[in-house]
Formats: C-alpha cells, sequence, structure tokens
C-alpha cells in the first residue's frame, strides 16, 4: 500500500513537471515591431496575448496527436524525434558512466570522509570534498582543457572521433555529483553514531572497518538510497555545463543550440527557437530522472533494507 501511494504521487509529480514544461517553452515570445515617425524608426516591443498562447498550445498539442510527432527543427525534412535519435546516445555515453561513478566513488568517498574526520587524513577527506563542491564546474572543466593542451598536445582526449573521446568528459560530469554523495554518505553514517548496535559491535571487538561496512554503511543506506534522484539531477546539471564547454554534441549541447534565437526583422519571430526540441531533450532528461529512482528502489529491495 505504501508502494502505490509513492507510485500515484511521483505519477502526479512527473505530470506536473510534464505539463509545466510545455506552459513554459510555448509561452509566446514573438516581438511586436512598430515602425514610427518620419524617419520610419523601428521600434521593438512585446504584448502578452492569451489567444495567441492558448494557440501555440493547441497547435503543439494537434500536431502531437495528428502526426505523432513533437514537431519539426530547424533544418529541413529533420524531426525532433531524428535529433533525439542521433544526441541522446552520446550523452548517454557520459551520463551513465557518470552517474555510477559518482554512485559507486561517491559512497567510497563519504565513508573515507566519515573514518578520517578526527585525524590528519581529514585535509583529503571533508577538506577535498568541500573544495571540490566549492570550485565551479566549469573553472574546472576550462583548467583542464589548458592542461591538456600544454601537457598531451598529441591526444584528442576531448574529441568525439576517437572511440575514448567520452572518458574525460564523463570524469567532469562525475566530480560534483560525486562530492555530493560522498556528503550525503558521511552526514549518514555520523547520524549513525551512538546507536546501541554500534556499541554492542564494537564491544565484541569487531574492527571499526567491518563495523562501518556491516553496520554502519547498510544501515546509512536508507538514508543515501533514496538521494538516487537527486544524483542524477546534478549529474544532468554537470552534463550542461561540460558539454556547452567543450563543445561534445550530446543533448545539452542541442539543447543550447535550440534555445538560441535570432531576431529577424522580415519575419519578426524567434527564428532559431525550436519548442519541439527542447520539450524532447526535457522529456528525456525526465525519463533518466525516473530511471534513477527506480534503480534506487531496486537496490533498496535488493538489499532488503525497510
Amino acid at each position: 500500500m505504501k508502494v502505490a501511494g509513492s507510485f500515484v504521487k511521483n505519477l502526479v509529480l512527473y505530470v506536473m513537471i510534464i505539463v509545466a514544461l510545455i506552459l513554459v517553452v510555448l509561452f509566446p515570445r514573438n516581438p511586436a515591431m512598430v515602425v514610427s515617425g518620419k524617419a520610419m524608426t523601428v521600434e521593438m516591443g512585446y504584448s502578452f496575448s492569451w489567444k495567441e498562447y492558448k494557440d501555440n498550445i493547441a497547435q503543439f498539442l494537434q500536431f502531437v496527436w495528428t502526426e505523432k510527432s513533437l514537431g519539426d527543427t530547424r533544418y529541413a525534412r529533420v524531426t525532433v524525434e531524428d535529433e533525439i535519435k542521433r544526441y541522446f546516445p552520446n550523452s548517454l555515453k557520459l551520463i551513465i558512466p557518470a552517474f555510477f561513478l559518482s554512485l559507486f566513488l561517491g559512497i567510497w568517498k563519504g565513508v573515507f570522509d566519515y573514518k578520517n574526520k578526527l585525524n590528519r587524513k581529514n585535509i583529503f577527506g571533508n577538506g577535498m570534498t568541500w573544495l571540490l563542491q566549492s570550485i565551479p564546474d566549469f573553472f574546472i572543466v576550462v583548467c583542464l582543457q589548458w592542461l591538456v593542451i600544454f601537457i598531451f598536445p598529441s591526444l584528442r582526449l576531448f574529441s568525439q572521433l576517437n572511440w575514448y573521446g567520452f572518458i574525460v568528459p564523463a570524469l567532469l560530469v562525475s566530480i560534483y555529483p560525486m562530492m555530493y554523495m560522498a556528503r550525503i554518505t558521511s552526514a549518514a553514517l555520523s547520524d549513525e553514531e551512538g546507536q546501541y548496535y554500534i556499541q554492542v559491535a564494537k564491544a565484541k571487538g569487531f574492527p571499526m572497518k567491518v563495523v562501518i561496512k556491516r553496520h554502519i554503511l547498510r544501515n546509512g543506506l536508507k538514508t543515501i538510497l533514496p538521494h538516487m534522484t537527486s544524483l542524477m539531477v546534478h549529474t544532468l546539471s554537470s552534463l550542461l555545463i561540460v558539454e556547452y564547454l567543450i563543445g561534445y554534441e550530446g543533448m545539452a549541447y542541442r539543447l543550447f543550440t535550440a534555445l538560441d534565437f535570432n531576431l529577424s526583422f522580415n519575419i519578426g519571430s524567434l527564428s532559431g527557437f525550436e519548442p519541439g526540441v527542447i520539450i524532447g531533450i526535457g522529456l528525456c532528461f525526465l525519463l533518466l530522472v525516473i530511471i534513477a529512482q527506480v534503480t534506487g528502489f531496486i537496490i533498496k529491495r535488493s538489499l532488503r533494507i525497510p
């Protein structure tokens, strides 16, 4: 019953997110041009129209219903689905390894931070975690690009033409989510301190490593695993920055292209704005978040964690 209630709650939440995405993307953005004076001065303005807003939504939904497609793109005879098929696999090459690296190495880093929070190694524990979380993602990406250019000029580590071109971008995407998971893990383990079962385990003579592995960490997973959804959100947010800065042609890169616009005085519209592409990529991101949530639920059930 509890699982069913949680499922219905999440379903309603995701439906609301989809509706909000469509409403925001289809908001009227066409500028109004007015020519005034003897000099024929062109003035740009904007006037919101409920009728235009309603027409945008109705036309989009009707197109989806009749054509079974999210629409066309700026390229002739190329649909939104074609673009997703092209860019989505490229992003998955970064998202999948980055997500699982963030999950497993993040938990390991959190355990390390917890074990060494009271000794000199804490500078490599909580200190390093805090430092990497404090440095902006774009600064790390730019610094790494410069290091690669000067130290390994012959290696095209950021080129998608090579099979290994996804490795460095995936590592960059995983840095911030990994530190996020490390902080969650360290906090979850700290919350278990003072529990009766820990005192019993120590009284029986178990080493601290065993106590952490068999008892504290297992109980701490009750707090850690629900953050799988947030971990995927952090991964996707890092993906937006990395793909844009290094020019990696994935979904995030295509999203920035779809958001771009050019004001044309002849047409008077946002000619480069692609609402169908934005909605399609947004739905793909939402699907990945749902998969992450389901993955956390499966892991929790497989480990028999209440």
